[in-house]
């Protein structure tokens, strides 16, 4: 790995953590990680930050220690997607052992994959104040002044 590029070293060692918590769907905490992965602990820190926040990956806390899984667990229902410029929104519903979401995510393709640059989860139930949300935030005099 020493020719290789800082940016498919990181996608490498990112698909590696992932990969191993699939393998190991009961949960892992970050020692038993790092020991079987011989990642360094604040290089694989950053990665289970980022496969969470692609919802990739979930976090437990019990105590002080945090145990990674897998988000196999999640079931999708529909989708839909929005493409403005070079960004691609995707609209899922999805349900998982939490409930029911839309989950947003922006993501661009890049190298004939998409790459997810953030997402939320919104629960389905409060979708309509979510939309009462953004349609106050259209309406608002301090939006209109920007146009």
């Amino acid at each position: 790995m020493k020719n290789i590029s800082p940016f498919k070293k990181e996608e490498f060692l990112k698909e590696k953590v992932l990969n191993f918590l699939k393998k190991n769907p009961k949960g892992l905490t970050t020692t038993q990680i790092q020991k079987e992965t011989k990642i360094s602990r604040k290089t694989l820190e950053k990665h289970l930050q980022l496969l969470v926040y692609e919802n990739e990956i979930y976090m437990k806390h019990f105590g002080p220690t945090r145990v990674y899984y897998p988000n196999h667990r999640i079931h999708y229902i529909d989708f839909e997607k929005l493409n403005i410029n070079n960004r691609t929104y995707w609209f899922d519903i999805m349900e998982n052992e939490f409930g029911k979401f839309l989950m947003i995510q922006e993501k661009r393709k890049e190298n004939n994959k998409y790459n997810t640059k953030g997402s939320i989860l919104i629960p389905l139930d409060k979708i309509k104040s979510f939309s009462s949300n953004l349609n106050k935030i259209m309406k608002s005099n301090k939006l209109k002044k920007l146009k």
